[in-house]
């Protein structure tokens, strides 16, 4: 059953990085900045990865996950999701220390209904340690995911969700994505018939949010989820 989602897209084709950059909002460019300035860096992570370097990876992410509302994943659905970024998937880091991750997957128009194989970038994971915040960490994975897609002349890139009718501190994460220059594009998806009558409700009305986001609290760690599988397979097929 089709469903409708949302994300926010932002247009690469004929562009150069100062165009893209300048449509950035002066406040996220200015802590793109300061990351910079504080001596972040990234390189691929599974060339020298080690089992101890994932987990702390995997217990980044799943804080993420956690303060966000969304239900923990265990650790081997963590690691076949990054796995499917292969050589896409990257530490940050400060000096010597692993501060946070990016993971990115490549899409075509065709995710999105469209009939062209134009290629882009979606990100998979973002995820830092949260006493690094002040350094911007977040701010920086933006921005190297996107002159990463710029660098290796994709056609966009999908910023990775937009909520709709969004509540709580969903509204404060669409209110950032927004901030990068892109565009709110609609598409519909193929969900298993429950799964989509779920979303639905869960948009919808508020009871059901309330309800949803209760049962996530408690839920304990997921191995599957019908959506990111949708997104980690368009990823995969490319």
């Amino acid at each position: 059953m089709k469903d409708i989602n949302a994300t926010i897209i932002i247009n690469l084709e004929g562009k150069n990085e100062e165009e893209v950059w300048r449509n950035v909002k002066y406040s996220r460019r200015k802590y793109v900045q300061q990351a910079q300035k504080s001596g972040l860096y990234y390189e691929k992570a599974f060339s020298e990865s080690y089992e101890e370097e994932l987990r702390e990876m995997y217990e980044m992410h799943m804080q993420t996950l956690e303060e966000g509302g969304a239900v923990k994943w265990t650790y081997e659905k963590w690691k076949d999701f990054v796995s499917s970024a292969r050589d896409k998937f990257f530490y940050i880091k400060k000096g010597n220390e692993i501060i946070g991750c990016f993971a990115l997957g490549e899409v075509t128009e065709k995710l999105y209904g469209k009939e062209t194989n134009k290629k882009g970038i979606r990100p998979l994971v973002f995820a830092n340690k949260k006493e690094y915040n002040e350094l911007r960490p977040n701010d920086y994975m933006y921005w190297e995911s996107i002159k990463y897609a710029l660098d290796n002349n994709y056609s966009f890139i999908d910023l990775g969700g937009w909520q709709i009718n969004a509540r709580g501190h969903l509204k404060n994460v669409n209110q950032f994505k927004e901030q990068w220059g892109g565009e709110i594009v609609y598409y519909d998806l193929d969900y298993p018939f429950l799964t989509a009558i779920r979303r639905k409700l869960i948009r919808k009305f508020g009871i059901f949010w309330w309800v949803n986001t209760s049962i996530k609290k408690s839920f304990g760690k997921i191995g599957k989820s019908a959506h990111d599988d949708i997104i980690k397979n368009a990823t995969a097929r490319n």
